[in-house]
């Protein structure tokens, strides 16, 4: 099962619209890595305010994904603003999507995938929270 949440900074909004889900690699063709599996059901909501600042949307887990076992994400972009595509996701900050405008108000999407190597073998299911967080661009 796959959690996300969002956190508050001062003066921007960002909501998201639930978990997408569980997420379960089932299927592979001999001689092939895992069939990914992905899931674009949920969205986000993202107002930042009038000031003349540029704001990035990074992502994080709460823990690291197991060995061999990759979780992805894509971050649609508001207008004038940039997404960066799949990031790997893990425990550390990443910037997913760059130079959010001022005066934004718009609900996005976002797309996860998971996939795998073979060497991750066998794993039991787990969850992860995935943190969304507004940082104002350098």
């Amino acid at each position: 099962m796959l959690v996300a949440s969002a956190e508050r900074v001062p003066a921007q909004t960002l909501s998201v619209s639930g978990s997408p889900g569980l997420l379960r690699i089932s299927n592979a063709v001999a001689g092939s890595e895992p069939i990914s599996v992905s899931n674009s059901s949920t969205t986000y909501t993202i107002t930042t305010p009038n000031p003349n600042r540029l704001y990035n949307l990074t992502a994080r887990l709460n823990a690291p994904m197991p060995p061999g076992i990759t979780l992805s994400g894509t971050f649609a972009a508001p207008p004038g603003a940039t997404s960066l595509g799949a990031i790997a996701l893990d425990a550390t900050a990443r910037n997913v999507v760059t130079n959010i405008p001022r005066r934004i108000d718009a609900t996005l999407g976002i797309s996860y995938e998971l996939s795998a190597l073979v060497t991750a073998g066998v794993v039991p299911n787990g969850s992860r929270t995935i943190t969304l967080t507004i940082v104002q661009a350098p």
